[in-house]
């Protein structure tokens, strides 16, 4: 399906001395997306000489000057929903040199010499040709006249007020003036969010992994811990404990050794006795502390539930700890169980039961276990325990229903109710759990004898007046509570309503009118084809009928003339007798 891409500019005429806006161009579009969009677009401009003269043009080209990845950070790095804050990091490390060269058009003119070295210095290390400088310096002039030039920049680069100019500064100060410590401070963004990062990576698969919960928060916590306690301090002891530490001066790791990231630790190692390395470590600190604290607080890690869930994990089996802990969990959800069952004599048996296959790597859990779930008769209440543990809700799935969500309902489908959109949310889910389509979950193997779904057939045959049939029981209901509290439809709606339908009755009317005029031009058209095809037999056909009349008036004559002789005579004979 062909989509339109319609483009329109707005600008400033100085003619008319207003900001008028005008349509610029439409395309059209196959598929959607960001390449395909910046592909058209891009061969647009190009094809009507339009220069991309803004900030993230002169960016791009700086960065391809300086052999940057404009478009990502570096290999294998994924960006995520979660965390803004490390993907923003990671974007902002790796197009540093380009944003400095870029915002140098921005600072002053004492500045600029100031800083005209280390730009220099950078030129050099990113190999950059003359060919490059010229291109680069041309840029920053620009940039610099725009700022510069109060009027023609309020024309031509309207997107920049007096706060955007304050940002402007504010950034040039980050990345020139206070270029070491802003690289201090990402190298500790990058070097501990990303140890988040893989904590909730772990969970955003489709995989059931509710038996790693507790294990995984546990070593996450651990491995920020051990950023900057002494690692004796911490591994030894349980995770009710770890929740109850306190943190103490003796047990934090000298200033030295706090992990900083890769590029702090770099810099602390070349400049020990640098002035801003003291107050960066002691920020450092401090945010390690009240982070910890924080963590403490809110991390379950002494949680009971899911310590007896981590019971689960099949390389348990064997073990007493695992008996003891799916008692504990059998316990907390003996409601759920059969009352007539005795589970512990079931997970004593399955403890040591040889005829469970083992475990193989990478093998599912949920696969694992439906060797004990063939077992009903032998494990029934231990089936039913673990089923419910292993259906705990987690993963990405929510965020996935908002997107079969926006694939029902749009624009088009604002009205649609609650069963309707209900219905078909468990018809896309069924379908998408089953990894099929409607026709190959109902598919016969044989059409003609195979079993007919009497259900199906009789759901579908009944949905039509089914939903008649809801909407009078609907429509009777409210009337009834209107009757009931003398309530009434406001006289907006109801003049709305009736509008509507005049409305839809002068349209339905006008189409009607429409259709018969374009039938009557169309018989029309088709009389003068057959008038034009057939006129030399007209023409023949009233010759002929001339020929006729001739021959029929000659008749006439000869037959009065036979009857005035007949006359003549007959008026003779009598006057002689």
């Amino acid at each position: 399906m062909l989509k339109i891409l319609s483009m329109l500019v707005c600008y400033y005429h100085a003619d008319l001395r207003k900001v008028i806006v005008e349509h610029l161009g439409s395309l059209e579009i196959v598929k959607v997306n960001a390449a395909s969009l910046e592909k058209v677009l891009c061969e647009f401009f190009e094809k009507n000489n339009i220069p991309w003269n803004n900030l993230v043009m002169y960016l791009k080209e700086i960065a391809m000057i300086l052999n940057l990845p404009a478009s990502s950070p570096q290999r294998g790095f994924v960006p995520h929903r979660w965390l803004s804050a490390y993907d923003a990091s990671m974007a902002t490390y790796a197009m540093m040199p380009a944003y400095r060269v870029l915002y140098y058009g921005f600072l002053s003119t004492a500045d600029k010499e100031l800083y005209r070295e280390p730009l220099e210095l950078m030129y050099t290390k990113y190999h950059v040709n003359q060919a490059g400088r010229a291109r680069i310096k041309v840029v920053q002039e620009e940039l610099n006249r725009k700022v510069t030039n109060e009027e023609e920049y309020v024309l031509c680069f309207t997107g920049m007020t007096p706060q955007g100019r304050e940002r402007k500064k504010r950034v040039c100060q980050k990345l020139w003036h206070e270029e070491t410590t802003t690289v201090l401070r990402l190298s500790i963004y990058m070097g501990l969010l990303a140890i988040l990062k893989e904590y909730v990576m772990v969970f955003q698969g489709s995989q059931t992994l509710v038996h790693k919960l507790h294990d995984r928060q546990l070593e996450l916590f651990l491995a920020f811990m051990a950023c900057f306690v002494k690692a004796e301090h911490i591994t030894q002891l349980s995770p009710r404990a770890l929740r109850e530490m306190v943190l103490e001066d003796h047990m934090l790791l000298p200033s030295k050794e706090v992990y900083v990231g890769q590029e702090a630790d770099t810099f602390r190692s070349q400049n020990p006795n640098h002035a801003l390395l003291v107050p960066f470590l002691a920020d450092v600190r401090k945010a390690y502390i009240t982070t910890a604290v924080y963590l403490q607080k809110k991390l379950p890690l002494a949680s009971p539930t899911l310590t007896a869930l981590s019971a689960l994990d099949p390389l348990l089996r064997g073990h007493s700890q695992a008996t003891i802990q799916l008692k504990r969990l059998s316990g907390m959800l003996r409601h759920l169980l059969p009352a007539d069952q005795d589970i512990q004599r079931e997970l004593v048996r399955f403890n040591v039961d040889l005829t469970i296959p083992s475990f193989k790597e990478g093998e599912s859990i949920v696969e694992w276990w439906g060797h004990v779930f063939d077992k009903p008769d032998k494990y029934p209440s231990l089936s039913a325990m673990v089923k419910c543990c292993l259906s705990i809700f987690h993963g990405p799935r929510v965020e996935s229903s908002f997107s079969l969500m926006n694939e029902v309902i749009d624009q088009r489908s604002g009205n649609m109710n609650v069963p309707t959109f209900n219905a078909i949310q468990t018809v896309k889910y069924t379908l998408q759990s089953r990894g099929k389509t409607a026709v190959q979950l109902f598919r016969r193997e044989d059409v003609k004898f195979g079993e007919v779904d009497r259900t199906l057939c009789k759901n579908i045959n009944s949905a039509a007046a089914t939903y008649k049939r809801q909407q009078k029981m609907n429509q009777k209901e409210k009337q009834q509570q209107q009757s009931k509290y003398g309530s009434q439809a406001s006289g907006s709606a109801q003049q709305a309503k009736k509008q509507t339908a005049e409305e839809e009755k002068r349209a339905r009317l006008r189409h009607v009118a429409k259709q018969r005029k374009r039938a009557m031009e169309t018989l029309v058209v088709q009389a003068k084809k057959k008038m034009r095809s057939g006129s030399e037999s007209i023409t023949n056909c009233v010759l002929k009928s001339q020929e006729g009349v001739f021959q029929l008036l000659l008749h006439c004559l000869l037959y009065l003339l036979h009857s005035l002789l007949y006359c003549l005579l007959y008026c003779l004979l009598y006057s002689v007798l």
